[in-house]
């Protein structure tokens, strides 16, 4: 099971319950591309599927990173299809973690940077290891924009001026700056007390009345999915110009020129 690049494990709760959680468990400091995200996209399902599921994990098997994001380097001269096939499976999988109507929680233990980030603002609650780690959408920093449904979430979470001094240039946090931001809900001095925080946290919410409960997380995030489902077409038209755009392309080479320069370790 561990050594798989996703997988779901449930432990169980009171009143027949089940905790849910989802492990990254990639080498490559849990980096996406399209195989990664099927597997991501396979586990969620199993979650989906399964019966009593009163809470949801997502977590890391790597020591001190939660997920550097996408592995960059498939974006330099990607074709439209197959970096629209990559960008809605991507998106759709957020919405999916999104919409699930029951407590959330992403166990950060390390770096969250770019897609890492975005799955972890797709959950009810971010809890993070306090250390030199940090968490953010670091987008512009790589060439990159940030678009319209995820600046919202960030926005929603922290404050519209937090996001205008972090979003447009590419700033990322540690973990207590995040909690001091609204980015993050708790901090933690290790590993092991988050995770403990975390079955404290869902136990805690699964004694309220499920359907009740359900209910009212469908409607707190009613706004951000209509704004996120309006604006699907014309986002994935918008990031595939961005990304085929020569100057995002030609500081994506510069990029992958200084990674082949570096001596290996």
């Amino acid at each position: 099971m561990g050594t798989k690049p996703v997988y779901v494990t449930f432990s169980q709760l009171a009143n027949n319950q089940a905790l849910a959680t989802i492990t990254m468990n990639s080498p490559k400091a849990n980096t996406f591309d399209y195989s990664s995200f099927v597997a991501l996209s396979d586990a969620l399902a199993e979650v989906e599927a399964a019966p009593n599921v009163r809470g949801l994990v997502l977590q890391s098997g790597l020591d001190n990173i939660f997920s550097a994001g996408f592995n960059f380097p498939i974006f330099h001269n990607i074709s439209r299809d197959e970096f629209l096939r990559l960008w809605v499976l991507g998106k759709q999988i957020y919405r999916r973690i999104h919409a699930m109507p029951v407590p959330s929680i992403a166990a950060v233990n390390g770096h969250a940077l770019g897609m890492g980030c975005v799955f972890a603002l797709a959950f009810q609650s971010r809890f993070m290891v306090a250390g030199r780690s940090t968490i953010g959408l670091n987008e512009v920093a790589v060439g990159m924009s940030v678009p319209e449904w995820l600046a919202a979430r960030y926005r929603d979470l922290t404050s519209p001026r937090t996001a205008e001094k972090m979003l447009p240039l590419g700033r990322t946090l540690t973990a207590q700056q995040a909690k001091e931001a609204g980015l993050v809900d708790e901090v933690f001095e290790t590993k092991e007390q988050m995770q403990a925080a975390i079955v404290s946290h869902i136990e805690a919410a699964a004694k309220f009345q499920p359907q009740a409960q359900a209910d009212t997380y469908r409607s707190l995030r009613r706004a951000h999915l209509k704004l996120f489902d309006e604006s699907f077409e014309a986002d994935n038209a918008w990031c595939w110009a961005m990304v085929n755009n020569p100057a995002t392309q030609q500081g994506l080479a510069e990029a992958l020129s200084r990674l082949k320069s570096k001596p290996k370790k």
